[in-house]
């Protein structure tokens, strides 16, 4: 048999029927592809004003294999919905919520193994809007923190920013923070008062902090564009002199104070001035009973033996009525919350308690008709708190 008659008759064979066994059509099931995936939830966006944006994560759920095709394939399973997407919670305000998350793009069926490919899952649907707070409105916060307000302190209770006053001997707030600024205080009743004379460098910390910023002044120091700042003058704990009335006010406001006036609050008329039931200033000096010194025999720094003006609390036996108070008579003139107008820098206002130029010095001794703006090397601050 030569090869060629040898693979014709190969080829026959291979392509008889076995013997016993009977051709059927086989139909082979089909199967509809597996749905595409559901895309994740869309991220929310924007938060509320000023606040951080919340993002929701919504999982991607599988869809459901395709059911049996006949000669069609299978159909394709329905996507899956989009999760929540929830906004952040803001700092401050009042709460808004996130926008809704946009839901990915459709599930896609594989193809079926019959005729026709298997339908395409249903694309997932948007996620639902976030409910979280937003920032920057009045009510919202997060979290136990403080802050500082041109108000005072607050503090972040349930959510709600509320009022949390510093005490009267650490008025100042600093980084929501309570702390003193200027000399420390000495308890008068219901109300504080410096224990000496702001001194040189207490005023340079001051002078420091506000550069060349002068806003925030009482309306009546709409004049002043910047303060005395020749702190060069005397030692630095020396009482800071050669201030106008303005730089007293606006040292006192910045260490959380305020120049000494009325008892219970407010400027206190020049009538009332030495009045110890309604003068914040002359109650500390003299006592409830308006006494013209505090302490018998009182010595203080006033031309009566001494020559210039001395570091503050120096002189032991120049106490005020109450502990710990020094130098209310002589050393510098104090200016106090006293004046005869409201028009600015010509008002006439009072200084208290006398300087080294007066013999002697006593609580109820004023230096009275110094205009706001007026300077001199007697011209120191004291302040009060409440």
């Amino acid at each position: 048999m030569n090869a060629k008659l040898g693979s014709l008759l190969a080829l026959a064979i291979g392509c008889a029927p076995i013997v016993g066994i009977t051709d059927t059509e086989v139909e082979e099931p089909a199967r509809g592809g597996a749905a595409g995936s559901g895309g994740s939830a869309g991220s929310a966006i924007s938060a509320g004003k000023g606040g951080t944006s919340g993002s929701g994560s919504g999982t991607s759920g599988s869809g459901t294999s395709g059911g049996t095709g006949g000669k069609s394939g299978g159909t394709g399973g329905t996507g899956p919905t989009g999760g929540s997407a929830t906004g952040g919670a803001g700092s401050g305000g009042t709460p808004t919520g996130g926008a809704a998350g946009s839901g990915a793009s459709s599930a896609s069926g594989g193809a079926g193994s019959g005729n026709l490919g298997g339908n395409g899952g249903a694309p997932p649907s948007a996620g639902s809007a976030g409910l979280g707070a937003g920032t920057g409105g009045a009510d919202g916060c997060n979290g136990e923190t403080s802050r500082c307000t041109s108000s005072g302190r607050e503090t972040c209770t349930a959510g709600v920013w509320e009022s949390a006053p510093c005490p009267l001997d650490e008025p100042a707030c600093e980084a929501g923070e309570c702390t003193l600024r200027g000399p420390t205080m000495v308890a008068v009743g219901d109300y504080f008062i410096d224990s000496t004379e702001v001194t040189v460098a207490q005023y340079g910390e001051f002078l420091e902090a506000k550069g060349d910023d002068t806003s925030g002044q009482a309306s009546v120091c709409a004049w002043n564009d910047s303060y005395y700042d020749d702190t060069t003058l005397d030692p630095p704990n020396f009482p800071m002199a050669y201030v106008d009335w303005c730089d007293a006010a606006a040292f006192c406001a910045w260490a959380g104070k305020r120049l000494c006036g009325s008892i219970g609050g407010g400027p206190i008329a020049r009538s009332d001035l030495f009045e110890a039931g309604k003068s914040q200033w002359f109650r500390a000096c003299g006592g409830p009973s308006g006494s013209q010194h505090p302490r018998p025999n009182a010595v203080c720094n006033a031309n009566d033996g001494f020559e210039d003006v001395a570091e503050v609390a120096t002189f032991p036996e120049c106490e005020g009525y109450y502990d710990g108070l020094f130098d209310l008579e002589g050393n510098v003139a104090e200016w106090v919350d006293s004046c005869d107008g409201t028009t600015g820098a010509d008002d006439l206002c009072d200084l208290a308690g006398g300087s080294i130029f007066d013999d002697p010095a006593h609580c109820d001794l004023t230096y009275p008709d110094y205009a706001r703006n007026e300077k001199a090397v007697s011209f120191g601050i004291r302040c009060c708190s409440g």
